[in-house]
């Protein structure tokens, strides 16, 4: 074999074989030696000898192949053409993303630096970036938006099963305009099921199964890739299964999920072109837990979607512009609430989208224009009307160097359309008000990085609004999941906000270090906000000592009263930053992070509720073995005093949790073993941006192993 690496470490002599696999090493002493042998595709090998002669015969040497373990790969056809990123922009991929993923995106990203979680259970996780949640930053697939009614309320679940997803980024400065206007503290795009770019020629099976006790979960994906004459197929199939979440002071009631997901996508090639159709489907049933605030009993919720894409790529040259892509995208989506154990359905929510999205990629620079069409319906116990929205947007990002700078700008022109078709019998909105509604804004944002030896900083600003959504202007209805009865603002103008961010960072051998700082301003933030709040305790099966209060709406019979909650436009200041250290050692690597939030209610000169508490976390990673590695996070989160009017304060806590993997090789196949144990301790603490942290704690002891099986 040629090119065999042959080294003598202790003293600094070495060698490689020639084309006939043979060697010489001069000058070695008459010494117990340690020859150390490696090869790319081949399992590193040592030998001893006792060198005693000036020519010493090793004889042959056989070498034993190996399977190739990478932390992650990227295949691009393109990529000179991708721009810089900032430092607070980051991916999760390969092992990184397979040793931290958990049920849901929200759970995999929870201990990235400024990312929290929103949730009533683990069926409703969301993120939360940055203090901000909902549509304030966009969740996206592949590019494009996921297409359900996640970001509306706290109880509706994100439409997406972790099966197939091979990377999470989390994207910020002015590149987020690509993807949308509404993304002041970033967008968290998600890989997942891509037909590669290039065309295969043979058989990929993925095969990946897990179990969790804390809730007693299993999950089960299965994926397949092959080649067909001039095309490529992709199929998955998800499967996950939870029971109620488990937590130190016993079961969170009625929080059990059933999800199934399956994907068939087709790419066919010729030449410089290629076309993609595929289709996916997910049904998803979870519970919400009862609350003496909201809903006594609980409610069930069933959701469905169908989502089918198409992709025509090619080639071009065209004004320095070298690919062109054609996207459309249609989404069929269905929500149903019922109260617990009930039949028929108390609130339903539906929606259909249309999106077409054309756009030409250069060299740091891209253009583009996107089309959609969104129908929205409303059934049961909730009064939001029927509404048409007609989306129109123009984007484009560029980079270039100047005078030794680089600078990154970028633009976003949105005209939205939002037409009621409906106008049923409202409560609390003048139905004079309910009529159509336009918006039309231009986003901008632009950025300075400047590199030199092994450091970089930067400055970002940005300038963006954000459409209200439907629901904001109209709803006039209850949410039996998230305990509210919410009441939309038809009056709401664009929300416009304004924000800086800076970071510096640095890069060394066996150091690093990172620092970011944001603030944003909005002039007219849109909230909901807490009408009052019931001072008595409520006794299930007495009337409700607050009945008839301005502040308080009959829910459901005598199964439940639930708030009000009104929109409003205020003006806030959203802050913070990140801090992170990182040492890289022989045998153990060590990195710390800091995150930092605050908001402020500057119209009422008070806090704006929900905002994450602070956080800091410890991790040690081993690495004395490539094949098995290691992580001890340590996790403190703060108390979090600093709340709004209706909010109460919550504790601080710390957590212990442990993860990793090992890897290994039969019948000719890649084989992983991936262990997490969350809560070692078995920490009773809450989450302040949890809907039922007034129920139970978060989640106890849970230990999770999955295995993933590539041939």
């Amino acid at each position: 074999m040629p090119n065999v690496n042959v080294f003598i470490r202790d003293f600094e002599l070495g060698s490689a074989t020639n084309d006939n696999g043979r060697f010489i090493i001069d000058n070695v002493p008459f010494e117990r030696v340690n020859l150390e042998i490696s090869n790319v595709g081949y399992r590193d090998t040592s030998f001893v000898y006792n060198i005693n002669k000036v020519k010493f015969d090793v004889g042959e040497i056989f070498l034993e192949p190996e399977i190739i373990h990478f932390e992650e790969i990227n295949v691009e056809i393109h990529p000179d053409l991708d721009p810089s990123k900032l430092p607070s922009s980051f991916s999760l991929s390969g092992k990184g993303i397979q040793e931290k993923m958990k049920g849901s995106i929200a759970q995999t990203l929870e201990n990235e630096m400024n990312v929290t979680i929103q949730s009533m259970g683990q069926g409703t996780t969301r993120p939360v970036l940055r203090g901000y949640s909902g549509d304030r930053f966009l969740i996206t697939e592949n590019g494009a938006e996921i297409g359900d009614l996640s970001q509306t309320s706290v109880d509706h679940a994100l439409s997406m099963d972790l099966g197939g997803v091979e990377q999470i980024e989390i994207v910020r400065g002015p590149r987020t305009l690509l993807f949308g206007s509404n993304s002041i503290s970033g967008v968290i795009d998600i890989q997942k099921n891509k037909i590669p770019v290039v065309e295969f020629d043979h058989m990929h099976t993925y095969l990946t199964s897990g179990y969790e006790t804390g809730n007693q979960g299993f999950f089960n994906n299965f994926s397949v890739l092959t080649p067909i004459q001039n095309n490529n197929l992709r199929f998955s199939l998800s499967h996950r299964k939870a029971g109620d979440q488990q937590t130190p002071d016993g079961t969170l009631k009625n929080t059990s999920l059933n999800t199934t997901e399956g994907f068939i996508g087709l790419t066919r090639f010729k030449g410089h072109k290629r076309g993609t159709i595929s289709i996916e489907h997910i049904t998803m049933d979870y519970g919400i837990p009862g609350s003496a605030e909201g809903h006594i009993s609980g409610v069930d919720m069933e959701m469905e979607k169908t989502t089918q894409k198409l992709n025509y790529h090619q080639h071009i040259d065209l004004i320095g512009f070298e690919t062109f892509d054609l996207d459309q995208k249609f989404i069929h989506y269905s929500h149903s609430e019922f109260e617990l154990n009930q039949a028929y359905p108390s609130v339903i929510l539906g929606q259909d989208i249309f999106l077409i999205q054309t756009k030409m990629t250069g060299l740091k620079r891209e253009l583009g224009g996107s089309i959609q069409y969104r129908r929205f319906k409303a059934g049961g116990f909730y009064w939001t009307p029927n509404t048409t929205e007609s989306n129109f947007s123009f984007f484009g990002f560029q980079e270039r160097k100047v005078f030794g700078l680089i600078g990154q700008g970028a633009f976003r022109g949105e005209y939205s359309i939002v037409n009621p078709v409906t106008r049923p019998d409202f409560s609390n909105i003048d139905s004079n008000d309910v009529n159509r509604k336009t918006y039309a804004f231009l986003s901008l944002s632009g950025a300075l990085i400047k590199s030199w030896e092994k450091w970089q900083f930067s400055t970002t600003l940005m300038s963006v609004g954000r459409t209200p959504g439907i629901e904001d202007l109209f709803s006039d209805g209850p949410h039996l999941g998230s305990y509210s009865y919410e009441i939309g603002n038809p009056n709401l103008k664009l929300e416009k906000t304004i924000g800086i961010e800076t970071s510096l960072q640095y890069s060394g051998d066996q150091f690093s270090f990172m620092m970011n700082g944001f603030v944003n301003n909005s002039p007219n933030f849109h909230q909901y906000t807490q009408m009052g709040k019931c001072a008595e305790p409520f006794v299930p099966g007495k009337p409700h000592p607050c009945a008839g209060a301005d502040f308080i709406e009959w829910g459901s019979g005598s199964s439940g009263w639930l708030y009000k909650y009104q929109m409003m436009g205020l003006k806030t200041q959203i802050s913070g930053g990140e801090v992170q250290l990182k040492y890289y050692g022989k045998r153990l690597d060590i990195s710390a992070d800091l995150s930092l939030v605050r908001g402020k209610d500057t119209s009422n000169k008070n806090h704006l509720p929900y905002m994450p508490a602070d956080k800091l976390k410890i991790l040690l990673s081993t690495k004395s073995d490539k094949n098995l590695t290691g992580t001890l996070r340590m996790t403190r989160g703060f108390r979090q005093s600093r709340i709004s009017e209706f909010e109460t304060l919550t504790p601080g806590y710390f957590l212990v949790d442990i993860f990793g993997s090992y890897s290994f090789n039969a019948l000719n196949s890649s084989h992983r073993l991936i262990f997490q144990i969350n809560n070692v301790l078995d920490e009773t603490y809450y989450n302040h941006l949890s809907k039922i942290k007034l129920i139970m704690p978060e989640s106890g002891r849970s230990i999770g192993l999955q295995y993933r099986y590539l041939f």
